[in-house]
């Protein structure tokens, strides 16, 4: 790759901006809750536009087109069952998750099973599995800023996880969002000013079905080119339970300003989301496979080499920018979680306050940025020596917190039966059964191979919280009042609680 003065200068501005926001939030930051929740501020247009740029990160476009290119356009409608996700954290969880006053995944664990050890086991969870997440949208973002600036693939990865890192330590939460807004922005300039240039040089998406697939047998059948049933089936699995525990859009639900805001922003997001992918993915993957495929060494280089060949320099830049800024807007979120995982959740809950042991906001602040820096760092070593496709790195990921807090989630926000004993054993055998799945699957074992991860994991985790709850000791009256509260009013009249 040669050096790019043009995309230098674009990708300058965008990063004054992201620099400018980081260190305005930053000088807002008093406390933890400054730090991750921005004091439940936001209403239903911001909380639409972060989650949208949540999940519409450089994966989901990098990877998307990958996929759709190289497996069929059926690759990518899986990830259409994103929408059952939302359903179930509309309908189940976002409403309690914001009531209760919750600011991470592991609180919720900690407060409704009434477990200092799940507490601490579910920030493990989270901090490992971003971390497995971070490989891949450090490689995405990096191969994006290849293209953009010219650099080597390993100088252009460090790049991206320094600007992020700075960010995102400095101003939390409250950077995060409003760096969403930019980066969401960015990417939609991006996305439409390829639109005309691609339309033109491969034709509409009937036209672009037809040729992929006569370039590529299969490419339109419903398995695609190489897939078969079981694995396509679970792949709408790994989805599904993934986007209804996506980690990015359950800690959106906690800032919200009420629980009215959260829930009218989930469908809305749904809908705008679809219309992306069916462009973003399906139509750029089969366009990608029509004219560029010949051109490029591995699918994740897709993108960036379509754009390179139907745009010119300057409309280059700014649409490999906006990919870039999306990869960086899930990124931040899941630094941001690992930091509280482990500042909170991890060193305050679990270990100093049952302990009896005090210490200042300032001292949880440092260690949560700290923590940020420490494991953006090992995700970044680790991107600079993985070279999977992105998006199956991302399922893994995904799988491995949809295994663990899928059913715990399900089952603690709707029944009061639900033990702690249960919920316990239901998030590790997940994680286990998920986690040695993974690795025969990635020795290449071929009965393993046949069916995604996610499914044992999730069918050991059922049967553990379903098989246990009848026969093992609930969880005490004290915990369950702030999740299934009954309350009453002067003349003694019951009225609905949170449940309500």
């Amino acid at each position: 790759m040669n050096f790019s003065p043009i995309g230098l200068a674009v990708f300058s501005t965008y990063l004054v901006g992201v620099v400018t926001i980081g260190v305005v939030a930053g000088r807002q930051q008093k406390n933890e809750a400054d730090l991750w929740v921005a004091g439940r501020r936001f209403g239903t247009v911001i909380m639409t536009l972060g989650m949208m740029a949540a999940v519409m990160h450089g994966g989901s476009v990098l990877s998307g087109v990958a996929f759709a290119g190289a497996f069929g356009g059926v690759a990518i409608l899986p990830l259409m069952s994103f929408a059952l996700g939302f359903l179930v954290i509309l309908v189940f969880f976002a409403r309690k998750l914001r009531e209760i006053g919750a600011c991470t995944l592991p609180d919720y664990m900690g407060e409704r099973f009434d477990s200092h050890a799940l507490r601490a086991f579910s920030a493990f969870v989270v901090a490992a599995s971003s971390i497995v997440y971070l490989i891949a949208q450090i490689r995405g973002m990096g191969l994006i800023l290849e293209g953009l600036l010219g650099f080597q693939l390993e100088w252009s990865m460090v790049i991206g996880t320094v600007l992020f890192i700075f960010y995102v330590a400095l101003g939390g939460i409250l950077a995060v969002i409003w760096t969403n807004v930019l980066q969401f922005a960015f990417m939609w300039v991006g996305l439409i000013i390829m639109m005309p240039a691609v339309y033109a040089a491969a034709g509409g998406l009937a036209t672009v079905m037809q040729r992929a697939e006569s370039l590529a047998p299969g490419w339109t059948s419903v398995t695609g080119t190489s897939w078969n049933w079981g694995y396509l089936l679970s792949w709408w699995l790994v989805w599904f339970v993934a986007y209804a525990t996506r980690l990015e859009l359950l800690t959106k639900v906690f800032i919200a300003r009420d629980s009215k805001v959260a829930r009218y922003a989930l469908p809305t997001t749904c809908l705008l989301i679809s219309i992306f992918m069916l462009y973003g993915n399906l139509y750029l993957g089969g366009a990608a496979r029509i004219l560029v495929w010949d051109q490029i060494d591995l699918p994740d280089q897709a993108f960036p080499a379509l754009s390179a060949s139907v745009l010119g320099p300057i409309a280059s830049a700014i649409a490999l920018t906006g990919i870039a800024s999306a990869a960086m807007s899930t990124t931040d979120s899941l630094l941001l979680l690992s930091g509280a995982a482990v500042a909170r959740d991890f060193l305050r809950k679990s270990i100093h306050e049952p302990r009896g042991v005090v210490r200042d906001e300032r001292y949880y602040l440092r260690v949560s940025r700290l923590t940020i820096v420490v494991i953006g760092a090992v995700a970044l070593v680790a991107a600079l020596n993985t070279p999977a496709l992105i998006l199956a790195i991302v399922s893994y990921a995904v799988a491995m917190v949809g295994a663990t807090f899928f059913f715990p989630l399900l089952f603690g926000l709707t029944s009061p039966r639900t033990t702690p004993t249960a919920a316990t054993a239901s998030a590790i055998g997940g994680l286990v059964s998920t986690s040695v799945w993974t690795g025969l699957t990635l020795a290449e074992v071929s009965w393993a191979a046949a069916i995604h991860p996610i499914v044992p994991g999730m069918a050991l985790s059922l049967a553990l919280i379903v098989g246990l709850t009848p026969i093992t000791a609930p969880t005490p009256a004290r915990a369950l009042e702030r999740f299934f509260a009954t309350r009453h009013d002067s003349g003694g009249a019951t009225g609905k609680g949170v449940n309500g």
